[in-house]
């Protein structure tokens, strides 16, 4: 991994603590208390976006906002065809149609966490953040079992171990000279054995119906209980990078114990029986076979049975089709390669670079 930047951590908060207040002006004493820095700290990184028109200042009160560069540079991300462009209309289809939240994430592409995604859409049903899982575009998102299921489920075997590998509290580290490392790779534990038991079954399940189901149960609140410990493990003091990880793999930990795997991403959906939804979700595939998007229906805000969530599912898996074929794109076999026409001729045939309305199949109908 990639050693930690702490001077552009802090240049990324300073950029999203204006925007998250794009009609304020905030004096260089409010922008260092926000950061919880000082002001001989945010004081050359003012000066540096402001040159660059990143930021503005007022002459008189001496206060900064966000400034035209910045916007030309977000005007020129949301232009081009990227998977997201194309995926932005169906989602408000979807939304439109199913009177739920839609959320669009799509791969980091950073080095060092390869496997994260990011928000890059979301259409809400309501004004408040608690509406969208309490997301906000651009948020990292670690998919950890059983969390990013579709991710993984046609990334083939050594994708899947490592998604597994990650619910390990405390992996061990071989050590020269050590016996552990004498006698090759370290037992894994408990934790990731039984999540093999019982997520190998859910991700056949993914693949056959071609979407995901996660549900919430008690999660929510065990999470909120778990920040709420780790924030006051960690303290508002200097922290280092080893007791931070530390504290976020017995975090993790926890979570992967606090309910059962296999109700939170079911194998089979029961018609007859309730769901506590927190996400129904699809990929969206490149022409690499490869997840470009993970297409998401949220804001479940009351159980949801069986036969429900199965029309949910066809719809979302319907758009996601629609935008892969957009794409030239394909899904790739259980061993993570793809099959069947490439994406070049798939797309001589006139399937790529359009959104086409997407028509659910009938076991969507009714819903």
């Amino acid at each position: 991994m990639s050693r930690p930047s702490p001077q552009t951590d802090r240049l990324i908060a300073l950029v999203d603590l204006l925007a998250a207040h794009p009609s304020g002006d905030f004096t260089l004493a409010e922008i260092a208390r926000g950061l919880g820095v000082g002001k001989a700290t945010v004081h050359p990184m003012l000066t540096t976006l402001t040159r660059a028109g990143w930021l503005l200042r007022h002459p008189v009160r001496r206060t900064y906002r966000l400034g035209p560069a910045i916007v030309a540079a977000g005007r020129a991300a949301a232009t081009g065809e990227t998977p997201l462009d194309l995926t932005r209309p169906v989602m408000r289809t979807l939304s439109a149609e199913t009177g739920l939240g839609a959320l669009a994430l799509v791969p980091c592409g950073d080095a060092a966490d390869a496997d994260d995604l990011r928000v890059g859409e979301l259409v809400r049903t309501g004004t408040s953040r608690e509406g969208a899982l309490g997301l906000r575009l651009g948020d990292r998102v670690r998919p950890r079992p059983p969390l990013g299921a579709v991710t993984v489920a046609w990334a083939g075997p050594d994708a899947v171990e490592a998604w597994l590998s990650a619910l390990d509290a405390e992996p061990a580290v071989p050590v020269p000279g050590s016996r552990t490392y004498l006698r090759g790779v370290p037992p894994e534990s408990p934790v990731v054995t039984e999540a093999r038991r019982t997520l190998l079954p859910a991700l056949a399940g993914v693949r056959r119906r071609g979407w995901a189901l996660e549900t919430v149960d008690h999660l929510r609140d065990r999470l909120g209980a778990l920040v709420r410990d780790l924030e006051i493990e960690l303290g508002t003091g200097d922290w280092d990078i080893a007791g931070r990880t530390a504290a976020l793999r017995r975090a993790m930990n926890e979570v992967g114990q606090a309910f059962d795997l296999a109700e939170a991403l079911p194998a089979v959906i029961d018609p007859d029986t309730e769901y506590r939804a927190s996400s129904i979700n699809a990929p969206v595939f490149d022409a690499d076979g490869s997840v470009a998007v993970v297409l998401c229906l949220i804001d479940h805000h009351a159980p949801v049975v069986g036969r429900d969530v199965i029309a949910l599912g066809e719809r979302v898996h319907a758009a996601a089709e629609t935008v892969t074929r957009a794409l030239g794109g394909r899904a790739p076999g259980p061993d993570g390669r793809t099959p069947g026409p490439s994406a070049a001729a798939e797309r001589a045939a006139g399937s790529a670079g359009t959104v086409e309305p997407f028509e659910p199949s009938e076991a969507a109908d009714g819903s």
